[in-house]
């Protein structure tokens, strides 16, 4: 693409957008960075289709089943001085029924504060035998489905489904260098509360406020995007230089040439300045974010669905290693023109 066919898409892009700053200021770096290294070689560059990005699994491929409770609670609906009265008849409510998945779990961990404390009070009371058995049994029923109620709101809830949504655009590099804080904090304190749950160790209030963090985020879907944009263009620069080098080295005589020196330029303006720190900024990222993730994942106590194990966990699956990928392939066909025209030193990395 030559001068006045970049000028008119920077024109283009002013017009869509009211004179202000591009939608997309990362993908405008990128996409300038692979046109000078294009120009510089004359090599054409090839339209390519950005790498497909798997949608995060819908919720019945992301959600398990919860156990049904067997035994009944009508009986309990008497037992106000122990607080159960009121929670069980707040469940049967019309509200109480459409509990989303991070409510009812909230309300599982209330139930069961709530009856380990009346089974307490009921220990005083040997007229109350059968009330005190009846109601251990619902207990070890309820913390038997904990695990599966605290998957459903934390791994497989709507919050983190709607935060990799893949509607949005990539992180701008001004963003890039600060995301994630706020969230990678959310993930950390649900699995550091996960084991808490059921327990009087448990405030109540604690629990709210990083799934609200998480509810408001769409971090993880920008970083995706991110990385689908990186992984395009560092293989498309890298393609260039395969091609041209193939085709006729940039410095036959094993010296640099005009046209490496300005190459040069080219990977000091643009790849050492602008590209590589917006890489780093992702990467750090994407590996905050990943580790608290793990943390996360390793907090449960379930087997993950099916589904979801093999489209978010496997670790050899998804964007991030075909941007590992992309990032040595494009390492590697620099170095190979940098060492042949003698601006890097055979063997450096």
């Amino acid at each position: 693409m030559d001068k006045a066919a970049v000028r008119a898409v920077w024109i283009l892009a002013m017009l869509v957008t009211g004179g202000c700053a591009p939608a997309d200021p990362a993908g405008v770096i990128l996409a300038e960075y692979e046109q000078r290294v294009a120009r510089v070689l004359s090599v054409t560059v090839q339209v390519r289709p950005l790498p497909e990005l798997a949608p995060w699994p819908r919720t019945r491929d992301r959600t398990l089943a919860v156990p049904a409770q067997r035994t009944g609670l009508g009986g309990f609906l008497s037992l106000h001085r122990c607080d159960l009265g009121s929670l069980i008849g707040e469940r049967s409510s019309q509200l109480g029924r459409v509990m989303s998945a991070p409510v009812r779990l909230h309300y599982e961990h209330r139930f069961l504060v709530a009856a380990q404390r009346c089974l307490e009070e009921l220990a005083g009371y040997p007229d109350r035998a059968a009330l005190r058995e009846q109601l251990e049994a619902i207990v070890e029923e309820k913390r038997h489905g904990l695990p599966a109620w605290a998957w459903n709101a934390t791994l497989g809830g709507e919050a983190l489904a709607s935060a990799h949504s893949l509607d949005v655009a990539p992180l701008t590099p001004e963003e890039a260098e600060q995301a994630g804080r706020s969230e990678v904090a959310a993930l950390y304190e649900l699995a550091a509360r996960l084991p808490g749950l059921g327990q009087k160790t448990l405030a109540v209030g604690d629990w709210n406020a990083p799934f609200e963090t998480l509810s408001r985020s769409v971090l993880p879907g920008r970083l995706r995007r991110s990385a689908q944009l990186l992984t395009h263009h560092l293989d498309g620069v890298a393609e260039l230089l395969e091609v041209r080098e193939a085709r006729r080295p940039i410095c036959p005589q094993g010296s640099a040439t005009r046209d490496a020196d300005i190459l040069w330029n080219v990977f000091r303006g643009y790849h050492m300045e602008r590209v590589q720190p917006y890489l780093v900024a992702v990467d750090r990222a994407r590996r905050d974010w990943g580790a608290a993730f793990e943390a996360l994942h390793a907090a449960q106590q379930v087997e993950p669905p099916a589904h979801f194990e093999r489209i978010v966990l496997d670790p050899a699956g998804g964007v991030w290693p075909d941007l590992d990928r992309a990032r040595e392939r494009h390492i590697a066909a620099w170095r190979v023109v940098l060492v042949s025209c003698g601006l890097l030193p055979n063997g450096a990395n």
